[in-house]
């Protein structure tokens, strides 16, 4: 297996050239300290080294041609071709086109992956890039983009209409569907293409942004004229099924797409703002729908733990955490383990976010009063094996489902709390007896999900003292080792993380902790006896992530740092 190319910072490029010296370098660094200068303009200014000189060394690195002399003029429609805020944001500017491709200049490799998804998603052409000196992109700035005061991308002539008619609407949308139907692709296929979860298109005053969630956290990709936001929104209307004429109270919809030969499931959101609608688009990978608990990422430690809960023949098994951690995900990958043939699992879910093959899977509607604890009755009547409900909401439905358990079922199911000792004072305050608590619940697993540390450009580093008696201790067979994310690469878009992975911990109901329960022990004793009897904090669990040099110290402080 070939090793991928390691990115390394400007000064290593530089020292391993030759062009400066240590010594050197240091200077320069401690120069930025203080005024916080690009390293390439200090070293310049320092007279130790050229801006070709800089240019040749990021070109060799980052395999990017350079190119001594651009064009001296270029056609307005090249310059078109990308808006002039994207031009400044990016330090990019179109010099030509050949066939297919879009002939681009920048003097910044580290906008190298956003230059190259943001061109195509805006013009559906495949951008060449070529690097210059940052001499070189003033004076072509200068020339072509200061001197030219006019809007540099055509905008699209959208009429602001009355609500119309489904048929009226795909009328409109046929004068303008060749650039509204890519530009809706585009921001679908590059939102699978980055792994992203969440899709938010969010109208202002003078524009509208795109931006995608990706491991977690929200991430900007573009802006487009707020003229073709009404042709936009619409689009995603008729995809969705909604209706395209209501534009003053919130909708939800689904559509399904097929991108690279995988099918996705988009949970679309619309919500009237002041600016316009917002959407918000949920991707459903299909294929998660085959998640096995195995790949979620567990420790073995807490993937034992887990196994051993669910061969128990019955009782109630909780999964716990904030929105987005992942239970949805965990719930479904239990479930993958325990179907069978021989087996009848019943689940009720809002929404159902996952089909699962060989179980029956019912979706929640309250305005038809068709609520978790409505099914929960009709499922006693079904013979089930194992129910799945996809939240404990109220004390009816935790009521019915300590019922179910009670009478020979295994029950998993979700609940909103920060750590998984918190479960029991949660269950207490819907008003569930302590003594139907602890009869019935026989395990608790709280999970976070923290990102992964991308392995092109993770940096290692020396393993922080105050931590080190503590890993000695609990993991004396791992060495202790830390990394920390890197200045970022194109494979991680410049974020130094690729990917999420669960951390948790699991409270196993042993006797004692059924006594305490009983007895009144709130969330800090029930959690104190739990650590007592052998559960593993969820830091712990995480920071054993961090020797492995799977995600750092930073993102396992911060995902926990409420618990």
């Amino acid at each position: 297996m070939v090793d991928k190319p390691r990115y390394k910072r400007l000064g290593e490029i530089l020292i391993e050239k030759g062009l400066v010296t240590q010594e050197e370098l240091s200077r320069a660094l401690e120069e930025q300290r203080k005024n916080r200068k690009a390293l390439g303009e200090i070293l310049v200014d320092m007279g130790l080294i050229t801006w070709e000189q800089i240019t040749d060394a990021l070109s060799e690195q980052y395999n990017v041609p350079v190119l001594r002399d651009p064009p001296r003029t270029v056609p307005v429609e090249i310059l078109r071709s990308i808006p002039r805020a994207m031009i400044e944001e990016l330090r990019v500017i179109p010099v030509d086109k050949q066939n297919d491709k879009l002939i681009v200049i920048t003097d910044s490799v580290y906008n190298l992956s956003r230059i190259t998804s943001e061109i195509k998603f805006l013009t559906g052409k495949d951008p060449f890039v070529y690097l210059v000196t940052p001499t070189i992109f003033s004076l072509m700035y200068a020339q072509h983009i200061q001197g030219a005061p006019m809007a540099l991308a055509e905008e699209l002539p959208v009429e602001q209409a009355e609500p119309v008619s489904e048929e009226e609407a795909e009328e409109t949308l046929a004068e303008i569907e060749a650039p509204i139907v890519r530009m809706v692709n585009a921001i679908i296929q590059r939102a699978v293409q980055i792994e992203a979860s969440d899709i938010h298109i969010e109208p202002f005053r003078n524009y509208v942004r795109v931006r995608y969630r990706v491991d977690g956290l929200l991430r900007k990709i573009t802006d487009y004229p707020k003229v073709q936001h009404s042709a936009v929104v619409t689009r995603i209307k008729i995809m969705s099924g909604l209706d395209i004429s209501e534009k003053r109270l919130p909708q939800d919809g689904k559509f399904y797409m097929n991108v690279s030969g995988e099918q996705y499931d988009f949970r679309v959101s619309t919500m009237p703002s002041v600016y316009g609608e917002k959407v918000v688009m949920r991707i459903l990978k299909v294929s998660g729908a085959y998640k096995q608990l195995e790949e979620l990422g567990f420790s073995d430690f807490n993937y034992k733990k887990i196994s051993d809960l669910l061969k128990r023949p019955n009782g109630i098994i909780l999964i716990t955490g904030p929105t987005g951690s992942g239970k949805s995900t965990t719930l479904v990958a239990m479930v993958n383990k325990l179907k069978d043939i021989t087996v009848n699992i019943i689940t009720a879910e809002d929404p159902v976010e996952y089909t699962i093959d060989g179980i029956t899977q019912c979706q929640v509607n309250p305005e038809i009063g068709l609520t978790f604890a409505r099914y929960l009755r009709s499922f006693l009547r079904q013979d089930p094996d194992i129910i799945m409900i996809g939240e404990m909401r109220d004390k009816e439905t935790a009521s019915l489902a300590i019922e179910a358990s009670l009478t020979g079922h295994l029950v998993l199911s979700t609940l909103h709390t920060n750590s998984a000792a918190a479960a029991i004072d949660r269950m207490v305050n819907m008003g569930i007896d302590r003594h139907m608590i602890s009869t019935s619940l026989i395990g608790v697993i709280s999970q976070r999900l923290v990102r992964k540390l991308c392995e092109n450009c993770r940096v290692k580093t020396e393993l922080r003292k105050e931590y080190l008696e503590m890993w000695k201790a609990a993991f004396p067979e791992i060495e202790p080792v830390e990394y920390s994310a890197g200045g970022g690469c194109p494979e991680c878009g410049g974020s130094g993380y690729k990917g999420r992975v669960a951390i948790g911990e699991v409270l196993v109901i042993t006797r004692d902790v059924r006594d305490l329960i009983v007895a009144g022990g709130g969330e800090r004793e029930i959690y104190d006896l739990a650590l007592q009897k052998g559960m593993r904090p969820m830091f712990i669990d995480g920071f054993e992530k961090v020797l492995k040099g799977i995600t750092s110290f930073d993102e396992v402080l911060r995902v926990t740092a409420s618990i």
